[in-house]
């Protein structure tokens, strides 16, 4: 049994990993929601945040456990856990991505109603997106782990 506090074979940083992934998702559909209510800056704001800490949470954690789990990925792609593993990566890459020019392109606020229509649809799509890495990163830890 790992160190972790869900009972599994994983350590105390991928049972934390994972709670925190749980949170940005929910910190992400709040801003989806904040962002008509409250206004474009507190969106900014929320999403850098987020966007931010998932970047350093992707360099110090989730790319150490690609680097120890590459070979055995690249020998048995078709096993459960590089199957979850490839669309983990390619999916959450993307919507890592997506959060990083909607932050970088924000820096403004959108001056036209059709601007800020396509910034709450990017943001809708970089949940969704994000939602299903979290999922497939999710089977990957019970396939991993358990």
């Amino acid at each position: 049994m790992g160190r972790g506090f869900f009972g599994t074979r994983a350590s105390l940083v991928a049972d934390v990993n994972l709670v925190v992934q749980v949170g940005i998702l929910l910190v992400l559909a709040v801003g989806l929601f904040q962002n008509r209510n409250r206004g474009w800056s507190a969106w900014r704001a929320l999403v850098s945040s987020v966007v931010a800490l998932q970047a350093l949470l992707i360099i110090a954690v989730m790319n150490p456990s690609l680097t120890r789990s590459l070979p055995f990925a690249i020998r048995n792609p078709f096993a459960a856990g590089p199957r979850f593993l490839w669309v983990h990566v390619a999916i959450g890459t993307v919507a890592e991505l997506i959060g990083a020019f909607l932050v970088l392109s924000s820096s403004q606020v959108p001056s036209a109603k059709n601007e800020q229509a396509r910034t709450r649809r990017v943001l809708a799509i970089m949940l969704v997106l994000w939602t299903v890495a979290l999922l497939f990163g999710c089977a990957l830890y019970l396939t991993r782990y358990t």
